[in-house]
This record gives structure tokens, sequence and C-alpha cells, in this order.
């Protein structure tokens, strides 16, 4: 497959061209729409020919967003998770008829951070399920409390959303997809100093992908997009005329396992499309159609 380039991230902030980029991909595409409305806010730009999108909301807990009213009239918020189960097995069972469709080339999942979070709570989903369970029969009874539902997983317990996440990296990667996963920014925590000598746990002052932490490590290519502003000739054939401004969305390649890019394309910007990073891949391999974006 010659527009083969693996698994993509492509992360930046809000407005930056993330989800107009990765609709630029090879065709035919399946985009799954998981931020409801990434989609409908790019395509305009773009040719719809052999894209389709489907959109997965997140279940809507009335209980959680209207709280409930206790007799000391303070707010309390149910902690019960539902429907997060459902939506992670719908994504995957469409994932897969999406990997097996011979004539796919790219698939797209918008925002993979907001897939991480649906993956996780999936697991937590499972896990009250079964604290749920232990308690009827330890307490056949007495009424649960929803309130008395852990809230998180524990480090050591995201060990099957983890699973879970690479499965379908791989299983991408295994039928010769295109699959390009679509990251929104935040900042990265760790050990800091404080400024009295100590150290403790802060904002390190790096933005990082914001969603399954072993991304970076997992994918073929990650680029950052951002927008750039250039004056350029009202005239092109009168470089003296007068200039106006330009923005335009570019790329900068932060990881490349890419053959015959590897490290020397890290730091490099790109037009933000799939076509500025095949143009720099065949400038950089000595293609007769190479030919500088930026």
């Amino acid at each position: 497959m010659d527009d083969l380039l693996g698994i993509t991230a492509i992360c930046g902030d809000e407005g930056t061209g993330k989800t107009t980029m990765a609709l630029t991909f090879p065709k035919p595409l399946r985009h799954f729409d998981i931020d409801v409305g990434g989609y409908r806010r790019a395509i305009w730009r773009l040719d719809t020919t052999d894209s389709s999108s489907k959109s997965y909301p997140r279940p809507i807990q009335v209980n959680k967003l209207m709280g409930q009213q206790t007799v000391s009239t303070r707010i309390e918020v149910p902690k019960k998770v539902t429907g997060m189960k459902e939506l992670w097995q719908d994504v995957v069972t469409d994932f897969v008829v999406a990997c097996q469709d011979a004539t796919i080339k790219t698939i797209i999942l918008d925002s993979s951070t907001l897939l991480w979070s649906i993956c996780h709570n999936s697991r937590l989903q499972e896990l009250q399920e079964i604290q749920l369970a232990k308690w009827k029969k330890e307490h056949p009874n007495i009424p649960f409390d929803e309130n008395d539902y852990r809230e998180r997983l524990q480090p050591v317990e995201y060990g099957p959303a983890n699973d879970r996440m690479r499965t379908l990296l791989h299983t991408a990667r295994s039928f010769g997809k295109n699959l390009v996963l679509v990251h929104y920014p935040t900042d990265e925590y760790g050990t800091i100093q404080d400024g009295r000598g100590n150290m403790v746990e802060g904002k390190t002052g790096k933005v990082i992908l914001d969603g399954f932490k072993e991304t970076v490590k997992l994918v073929d290519l990650v680029v950052w997009t951002s927008i750039k502003s250039n004056m350029v000739p009202t005239d092109p054939t009168n470089l003296q005329s007068e200039k106006k401004e330009v923005k335009s969305a570019v790329a900068k390649i932060t990881k490349c396992g890419i053959e015959g890019m590897g490290l020397s394309a890290v730091g490099l910007e790109v037009e933000a499309t799939y076509e500025g990073i095949i143009n720099l891949k065949n400038l950089m391999q000595g293609g007769s159609n190479a030919k500088v974006v930026l």
C-alpha cells in the first residue's frame, strides 16, 4: 500500500486544523466522531467523496447533571457510571468492521483523548457492577447506596483499559490501515522544585498529548498543529505589491518512524495535510515528485 503511513497522532489546540488534516488522508475513510461535531466543523472545507462519519455521543446521565438534593440542602452527585461500557463496545464493533473492510484506507478516531476517557470509564463501570453484585450477595436485604460507588480506577487497575487501547492500535496496523488519532493537548505534571528547595508535584511547563499515555510510544508519526501568519504580496507576479496577511495550518513533526524520514524529520514543519507529509517524505527520499510546501 503506497499511501500507508501507519499510525499518526495529531495534536494541537482548538481551531488549529487537527480534524481537517486528518480528513485529508487517503480515501475511502471512516471517521469516528467521538468528540461529536468535529466532522461537521471540518468537512465543509474538503471533498466529502468516499468519506463517512458516525457520531458516538456520550450517554447523558441526568441524575449526575441535576444532582440530588439532600435534607440539608447539600447537592450530591451520584457516582454511578452508566452507558460507558456499551458505548465502548459500539466503537470497538464498528472499528473492527472498518478494519476488515478491504476498501477502507484510513480510520480516524476523533478525538482519541475522549476515547481514552470512555475506555477507562467503561472499565470503571465494570468494577462498579462487580461492586454492586458483591453487595447484593453479602447484603441481600439492604439497598445499595449509589453514593458508595467507587469513583475512579486505582493505578494498578488501568491494565485492562491499557490493553484495550493497545489492541485497537495493533488491529489497525495488522490490517494495513492508516489510523489517525486526534488528540487535545494537556499540561504535563511531574516532580518540580517549589522554590524553597523542596520537590513537589506540579506542572512541569511542558505540554503533552492528552489521553492514553502510551500513544507516543506506539504510533509511527506525531505532529502538532498550529496556525501561522505570513505576509504575502496581493499580486503574486509583483513582489513589491501591497502585502496581505494569510493564515495557514502547519504541522510540526515531533516523532517520525517512517522509512526514509526518521529522526531527520523531527522538528520540521509542513503544510497540515497528508500531502504535506508525503511531499516531505518524497523530498527526503529524493523522489521526483517532491516539492517544498513551506
